[in-house]
């Protein structure tokens, strides 16, 4: 409805209803008709860029989709967490005439579903396929009833929109859907998944421009949607459209109208003056060599923009070359300042290419790789097939019978998209500031009828002239946007252009006869232009490729504009355009031209206006002064010679380092504090306001030396067991005198809770982080969903760059390998973490050496230092009870908790002593729960301030020492007197046992750990288990020593051990050990994996209290962008195979049968439909997801990096390009 209402107003529709006068009247908002008639009043602009179009419509479905939960549906969508907390429902007063049209639509739409319903069953029993096979075509919405229904439906859809405008409000604005919606676009997302405090949600609104822009959209539809309806209601005498809208607008669409709309214009008004005087939230910051910018915590070194270029030009001059042309020999490059253009030409398809001037030069491009095919014997294997379809020839000079390969065909335009990626990349960086996406993606490289080419030649260089989208939309005048591409660059795209495209029109007749190639450069063969999105996706890939930081088309529009003030001369930035010019003087080369159009009596306007000038595509300074402009540009980053292959030599890290102090030698650097083992005692004596304190372990004093230490490592890793003081490591590196501020990022709500009672405790200052936060103390708590944001990147390098982070602490480090699969922001805490220049600690209890590789590659570590110690808990029993008889582990559990409460061995102080019980599965949790009426605690237990007060209460609470929870308080909790940790059912993973098995006896006291199984449980030998899986296995089986399978796997073999005079008997040896357990004795598991070396607390500088004045060479940021370049390596060959197997059926191809025929005709198909099938009912039954969440496309089960047709968010891509079968193949 809204696209038709737009054919309506659109200048290039047909249908077109709009006119001048009329558009002026929908923009009379102050309502003064003596001004309509001047040519200075404002009028309704039609046009906007597609991307805008989708972005307003989206804002007006959701407008309805917001009417129809809040206000239509009975439940009105918000809940309420009190009784008198007022939601929108309450305020939201619906006319009569927008209740009756969302029945109708409402009504509408079930009778379009009914019959649809109808015509699926009655095709059902000629339909042998499956019906989860997506691939067929839906066309079941096609039926003549549900056309014929479609008009009464936008009809129904129109009379909502025209409701909801017109309604007066007086002084109650938010009893208005719009308002309210308004006032719910005003708040942004919730920046992490989990909302901790009052203040942080208020401090989630919108800026002022930002907010505009939703404001504007509304605005911009409604007034498309009045037009629809006064053309729909005066399609019998369109002579009345204009009073009737008139009247319509100046009763409702008017800024002193007391009307929905006449809110919204006044807001409009005062957004307008609050954001002009508003600065940027966000800023650069330079270093002090001047040689790297800092924006929204991405660091960019100017070289990388140079090898960025570097890498993306070999790439794209090797795809050309070597694929494209076919590794043609002597093939002459096409060299802008051998060509000769005319920019005033107008006639359709017109260009350089058939320009007279250059025949010579281009002589024989148009049919070149053609010609290669048919005179290359491989080429012609490849590309030449028997025509069985009876297809038309293959080109000039075809044999009979012949036609060429599709498949071949495709593979080629795969290779023209590749190169067209690098060439975009190359384009949007190098000539200058960035373009929008929008104007980039609309270069032309042929004239099409009224609209001339984008790519041109002028003063031997190519140039890009496109324009400026944004101001036509906006005040429907054009502005010019020009770039001029460095040669090698320029030359590169002219050699495309001449030998490609034709190449690529004769394929595209095979497929489609008559069919003409799309003028537009950046489009596929079968003319579909790329999305806006692809510019941001090219260049991350290309910043990937280049082992660069990963930038995005905003980000790098921010960074140029601080690149042109920073670098260049007031003079020089005149050329960029980056402020209106008072004078001429400003602009360089231009204070003569200025005095000439003085001598010839007409002011500088006129005298390049109205004057002759080079051409009439753009006044002639325009040209000179982007010409200007990109030369700057292109010096600035040495962009000519370093395509030439006249680079610079690099600057390595170090030297760069150097050079920065060598140009700050009068600047004094701090000093990290540095402390011996006494001064570490003293400190921690202190905390704790304890002369007697000792440091409990050897390892905890390793880990303290390590940390601040004289040569403190970059990367430390510390495995302790769990109770074995892993916390004081860095409440004294945040306690010593002269320490700036340590961050410490926590995973979990309840260690976070825990957290703060500990750090009160020893009176040492705290602050937890939230994305408007600059404070800086000596520790900054900061979760894990928040320390994956932009803002957390730019407050930690603000921090760096005012020599204030002395240390990143990732606390139960471990969950980013074994919590990754549904908690995504563990899995991306090391990218983030990484590419801050600072020491980081990374401590847990439950690191397995097998898993210690996959943890360092993971976290991006480069040889850190490791300091491992056993993990052993001595004053823990481990006990595994097998149940027999009638009754479900429930009601046992039950009863063992009974039991277990009475027994004082263990049961020291009543109220003090707790139980925890872990569940498998949130269900069984609310059962015993409600069984023992005791609290429950899972990941949906509430928001963290929720959370906290069920740990409170359960805490505080005397006569109930029982909480039933699920493994969300597993790490981190630590509450010293927790006695008894019960298991109902078999734990899965041994790392989650240990987690939440340690939680008990954190005092050093007696603690029980009990696991209670089913007489029926067997171990799965009927399956490949991991590692952790099997260790689990056999711990439940009882066949060895509990403790020593929990030591083998946890521990590096030297720990090794099992239960000894001293420790808690476990329930499988009979009595103590009388020797230590020899490293040889493996109880069956795979060996672990060989510790690398740096274990240990190493050497160390202990002669005293000194300053740490090494510079350490940080190795975060470059392993980041290595393993993102690893990455899109490995992304890039995967989606070249998958391109290559496009239409082909992988089921035959993986049994060796002829594959090349689509999987939805192969006639096997039913095979893998059914192995799918099952596969999804085992996992059903098992209570397992298909596949991770957020994964893939649940349509193609491609990675998102690939398919974005499943997200909503993501408008440009809504359909699959790769629906191969592929998961179903891979899973048999």
């Amino acid at each position: 409805m809204l696209r038709d209402a737009y054919r309506l107003c659109s200048d290039k529709s047909p249908e077109r209803k709009m006119t001048q006068q009329r558009a002026k009247r929908l923009s009379n908002f102050r309502g003064e008709d003596s001004r309509l008639s001047s040519i200075k009043s404002d009028k309704f602009r039609s046009f906007k860029n597609e991307s805008s179009l989708t972005s307003y419509f989206r804002i007006q479905k959701q407008l309805l989709a917001y009417y129809y939960r809040t206000v239509f549906r009975a439940d009105g969508h918000f809940t309420r967490e009190r009784d008198d907390q007022i939601v929108p429902r309450d305020i939201i007063e619906a006319t009569s005439m927008q209740q009756q049209a969302m029945k109708n639509i409402i009504s509408i739409l079930r009778r379009q579903d009914k019959m649809v319903k109808g015509k699926d069953n009655k095709n059902s029993d000629n339909d042998d396929d499956d019906g989860g096979d997506h691939d067929r075509a839906d066309n079941g919405n096609e039926g003549n009833g549900v056309i014929d229904g479609d008009g009464d439906l936008k009809h129904a859809i129109r009379k909502f929109c025209i409701s909801l405008i017109c309604q007066t409000v007086g002084s109650r604005p938010f009893r208005s859907a719009i308002l309210s919606f308004c006032a719910m676009k005003s708040r942004k997302k919730s920046w992490t998944r989990q909302s901790d405090k009052e203040q942080r949600r208020l401090c989630t609104w919108h800026k002022p421009g930002n907010f505009n822009s939703n404001l504007s959209a509304l605005t911009w539809t409604a007034q498309l949607l009045l037009v629809d309806f006064v053309c729909f209601q005066k399609q019998d005498d369109e002579d009345r459209i204009p009073d009737l809208l008139d009247q319509m607008c100046k009763k409702y669409f008017q800024q002193m109208t007391e009307t929905p709309y006449g809110h919204i214009l006044q807001w409009r008004l005062y957004l307008f003056v609050a954001s002009s005087t508003e600065l940027a939230t966000y800023q650069a910051r330079w270093s002090l060599d001047g040689e790297t910018v800092d924006y929204m915590g991405k660091q960019l070194r100017m070289e990388q923009v140079s090898q960025l270029a570097l890498s993306e030009f070999r790439q794209a001059h090797s795809l050309l070359y070597d694929e494209l042309l076919f590794g043609m020999e002597d093939v002459a490059p096409i060299e802008a300042w051998r060509l000769s253009d005319d920019l005033d030409l107008e006639d359709y398809g017109a260009s350089w290419m058939t320009d007279s001037r250059n025949k010579e030069i281009l002589a024989g491009t148009h049919d070149a790789l053609l010609r290669q095919i048919e005179g290359r014997a491989s080429l012609r294997r490849v590309f030449i097939r028997p025509d069985q379809m009876g297809r038309r020839k293959s080109g000039s000079g075809g044999g009979s019978g012949t036609c060429l390969c599709p498949k071949a065909m495709a593979i080629y335009e795969v290779h023209v998209q590749e190169f067209l990626r690098r060439i975009l990349t190359l384009i949007q960086v190098l000539p200058g500031p960035p373009m929008r996406s929008p104007e980039l993606l609309s270069i032309t490289y042929t004239n099409t009828g009224p609209r001339r080419r984008s790519v041109l030649i002028w003063e031997k260089l190519v140039m890009i002239h496109v324009r400026y989208h944004k101001s036509q939309e906006r005040t429907g005048a054009e502005k010019d946007n020009i770039r001029f591409l460095p040669p090698a660059v320029g030359d590169l795209l002219l050699t495309y252009l001449a030998f490609v495209p034709p190449l690529r029109q004769v394929f595209l007749r095979q497929s489609k006869p008559g069919a003409l190639l799309s003028p537009y450069l950046w489009s596929k063969l079968s003319g579909e232009v790329w999305g806006d999105g692809m510019v941001s996706s090219c260049l991350r890939r290309a910043c990937a490729r280049a082992e660069v930081p990963r930038f995005q088309v905003a980000w790098w529009r921010q960074v140029a504009a601080s690149i042109t003030k920073e670098k260049f001369s007031p003079k020089e930035q005149a050329n960029f355009h980056l402020h209106e010019i008072a004078t001429l003087d400003e602009v360089e080369d231009e204070t003569e031209l200025a005095d000439l159009a003085g001598m010839s009596n007409h002011s500088f306007h006129t005298f390049n206006f109205a004057y002759a000038g080079s051409t009439t595509l753009t006044v002639t300074n325009s040209l000179h002064r982007a010409y200007r402009a990109s030369q700057s540009w292109r010096s600035l980053f040495r962009i000519d010679s370093v395509l030439q292959g006249k680079r610079p030599r690099t600057v390595s890290e170090a030297q760069a380092q150097g050079s920065l102090l060598n140009a700050c030698k009068k600047t004094r650097f701090r000093t990290r504090p540095v402390a011996r083992e006494d001064s570490i005692t003293s400190v921690a004596r202190r905390l704790y306001n304890d002369p007697d304190l000792q440091l409990r372990r050897p390892g905890q004093r390793d880990a303290l030396l390590t940390t601040v230490g004289l040569h403190a490592p970059e990367q430390v890793v510390v495995v302790l067991a769990t109770g074995s003081g892993k916390t004081l490591i860095f409440m004294v590196g945040a306690a010593l005198e002269g320490s700036a501020t340590t961050i410490l990022i926590l995973p979990t709500v309840a260690l976070s809770g825990n957290m703060l009672g500990r750090l009160d405790k020893v009176a040492l200052k705290h602050h937890i982080w939230h994305p408007d936060s600059r404070r800086s103390v000596p520790i900054v708590i900061v979760s894990a969903e928040a320390a994956c944001t932009e803002s957390f990147l730019e407050y930690a390098n603000q921090l760096c760059s005012r020599q204030q982070l002395d240390r990143i602490v990732v606390d139960e480090c471990h969950l980013t390998i074994t919590a990754g699969s549904y908690r995504r922001s563990i899995s991306q805490l090391a990218w983030h973490v990484r590419q801050i220049r600072t020491q980081t600690i990374w401590l847990t209890a439950t690191l397995p050496p097998v898993y210690q590789e996959l943890f360092i590659e993971h976290n991006k570590l480069v040889r850190p230092h490791i300091i491992r110690e056993s993990t052993n808990r001595p004053n823990i029993r481990y006990i595994v009870r097998r149940e027999r008889g009638p009754g479900r582990l429930c009601e046992r559990a039950v009863r063992l908790v009974q039991s277990c409460w009475t027994r004082t061995d263990l049961f020291l102080e009543r109220g003090r002593d707790k139980v925890i019980i872990y569940c498998p599965t949130k269900e069984l949790v609310a059962e015993l729960a409600e069984l023992l009426s005791c609290p429950s605690y899972t990941a949906d237990s509430g928001t963290a301030e929720e959370k906290r007060a069920i740990l409170e209460r359960w805490l505080a609470a005397i006569d109930s020492p029982v909480i039933v929870a699920t493994s969300a308080l597993g790490p981190g909790f630590d509450h010293p007197y927790i006695r008894y940790v019960i298991h109902v059912g078999a734990p899965v993973l041994l790392t989650d046992f240990s987690q939440e098995s340690g939680r008990a006896g954190r005092d050093g006291e007696r603690a029980e750990s009990i696991v209670l199984l089913s007489a029926a449980w067997q171990p799965q030998l009927d399956r490949r288990l991991v590692s952790d899986e099997e260790a689990m296995q056999l711990y439940l089986t009882q066949r060895y020593c509990s403790r020593g399978i929990l030591s083998q796997f946890l521990d590096a073999r030297p720990d090794w051990r099992w239960c000894m005079e001293g420790e808690e008997l476990c329930d499988v040896c009979p009595e103590y050990h009388a020797q230590r357990r020899p490293p040889t004795l493996d109880f069956r598991l795979p060996p672990p994996a060989i510790e690398t070396g740096g274990q240990g607390s190493g050497d160390k500088d202990q002669t005293g209290d000194q300053a740490a004045v090494d510079i350490v060479a940080f190795t975060g940021p470059a392993e980041v962008l290595r393993q993102d370049a690893v990455c899109d390596r490995e992304l890039s060959q995967y989606e070249k195979d998958l391109e290559t197997m496009v239409g082909c059926c992988l089921y035959c191809r993986v049994e060796g049968k002829p594959f090349e025929h689509p999987a939805t005709t192969c006639a096997r198909r039913h095979y893998w439909i059914r192995a799918k099938t099952k596969a999804l009912r085992e996992c059903q039954g098992k209570n397992k997801e298909w596949m991770d969440r957020f994964a893939v496309c649940w349509k193609c089960y491609q990675p998102q990096e690939i398919c974005r047709a499943a997200d909503p968010e993501y408008g440009e891509v809504t359909a699959c390009q790769f629906l191969l079968r592929f998961v179903p193949v891979t899973a048999l």
